[in-house]
């Protein structure tokens, strides 16, 4: 990938990520360092899997999302700021994308998976190794001790305790079946289940 185009990514997102959830930004860079290391070991196109994992929650600064912070732990993904998130962030990734001139079909592309890349089932009915990779890079980020701070940024400090705790370990246990497909994704996310000491 142009490192000058990843740069300007880099930053716009930032630029944008500020305003999103607390820890959307640090997501974020944590989420395209994943993509980087499936993409040595697995099938994908850098120049869509990097800028998507870049601009993929982006759209969380256009949304109010307290439907979300509200909602039980297994709700979460039908609160309507998700979709909605998906739904502006392929908007504003568009519009960066072509000022960046980026080619079109891949511009497309990208779109594409950020509009749905919350979307397990929808990711995957794509057949599409890069779109994979992306909703595998965004999943990984639920594993890990990093993990864990994200989710005090986002929900505060007494998240995760009681029922939440063991809400959410059994929904990252019945992820790490559904939520990765390649080997690397399978056998990193084990990994960062087992240091969270949660498998």
């Amino acid at each position: 990938m142009n490192y000058s185009i990843e740069d300007r990514l880099k930053e716009t997102s930032r630029k944008i990520l500020i305003h999103a959830r607390g820890g959307d930004l640090e997501h974020t860079i944590r989420a395209v360092d994943y993509g980087k290391y499936l993409l040595e070991n697995e099938e994908g196109d850098p120049e869509i899997v990097i800028p998507a994992l870049y601009l993929h929650d982006i759209g969380w600064s256009r949304v109010d999302f307290s439907d979300f912070k509200q909602a039980s732990l297994p709700d979460k993904g039908g609160a309507a700021s998700v979709r909605l998130h998906m739904q502006y962030g392929a908007e504003l990734a568009a519009e960066i994308l072509s000022q960046l001139e980026c080619n079109p079909s891949i511009r497309h592309s990208i779109v594409t998976i950020i509009a749905a890349h919350d979307d397990t089932d929808a990711i995957f009915a794509m057949n599409n190794p890069s779109a994979t990779l992306v909703l595998e890079a965004d999943r990984l980020d639920r594993y890990g001790l990093e993990s864990l701070k994200r989710y005090k940024a986002l929900f505060g400090m007494g998240y995760l305790t009681g029922n939440q705790l063991e809400e959410a370990k059994k929904t990252r246990q019945d992820g790490l079946k559904k939520w990765f497909r390649t080997p690397t994704a399978i056998t990193l996310a084990a990994k960062l289940a087992k240091e969270m000491g949660w498998i």
